[in-house]
């Protein structure tokens, strides 16, 4: 299918999890196999074939900016200030320099293989977020999605205990509906805690209105999401052989 025309990465947060409130780098510059979370997730996005790509910071912002300048001259930066609250926010901040284009979006604090990069190729340019329907593995700790019988999103959270896969933290725009996501993001802006307000909630704004949202398959659910101190020594073990 077509490149993505633009992207996004979320990379504003503090990384609480990781006590990173003691530490002086955000969670994105932290090193895996001698190279930073968001170095991987800008590979993996012009992987994609995306053109325009924005990545939003906050937490340690000038040192990020710095890092991913060096490493792609031709990135968006966007400024995030509150980046204490939930990443609605920072999807504001992003979607305010994004044009009226198909827009991928995804989070910072992900490394994935080179089969995701493929599946999500191969995937229909629609309203759509990326799964795993491989629930084989643990998954206490993940994003869980239901979807009806045509694989379109029902429901997602962490507390399901019925559920057909796990969310990958990434999801499809198509450009028809940017202006529409806009006006929606302003209202939730607006009307929600945006200390607990993540930007999945835009989802169900989109299915409240009638929208359907396809959970495309991406495949075994091989990649790293480093949350935590643990989680971010496993992917050290695992890549750095």
């Amino acid at each position: 299918m077509n490149a993505p025309k633009q992207g996004m990465i979320l990379a504003a947060g503090m990384g609480k999890r990781l006590g990173n409130d003691e530490r002086i780098i955000s969670k994105p510059l932290l090193e895996v196999a001698g190279k930073s979370l968001i170095q991987y997730m800008i590979e993996f996005t012009r992987s994609l074939g995306v053109g325009d790509l924005i990545v939003v910071g906050g937490f340690k912002y000038e040192t990020l900016e710095a890092v991913v300048k060096k490493n792609d001259s031709k990135v968006i930066l966007a400024r995030n200030n509150r980046y204490e609250l939930q990443n609605l926010v920072s999807f504001k901040t992003g979607l305010d320099k994004a044009a009226d284009d198909d827009l991928f979006v995804c989070n910072a604090d992900y490394i994935f293989m080179p089969h995701t990069i493929e599946a999500i190729k191969e995937s229909p340019r629609e309203l759509a977020v990326y799964a795993s329907y491989d629930t084989s593995e643990d998954s206490t700790d993940a994003m869980k999605v239901r979807t009806d019988q045509n694989n379109k999103l029902l429901e997602m959270s962490k507390q399901l205990t019925e559920f057909q896969a796990i969310y990958s933290g990434m999801f499809f725009i198509p450009k028809e509906l940017i202006p529409e996501v806009r006006k929606i993001v302003d209202d939730l802006m607006a009307t929600e805690d945006l200390a607990k307000a993540s930007v999945e909630v835009i989802f169900k704004a989109l299915m409240n209105t009638g929208h359907t949202i396809s959970v495309d398959d991406v495949g075994k659910p091989d990649w790293f999401e480093i949350d935590t101190v643990e989680e971010w020594e496993v992917a050290k073990r695992a890549l750095e052989k």
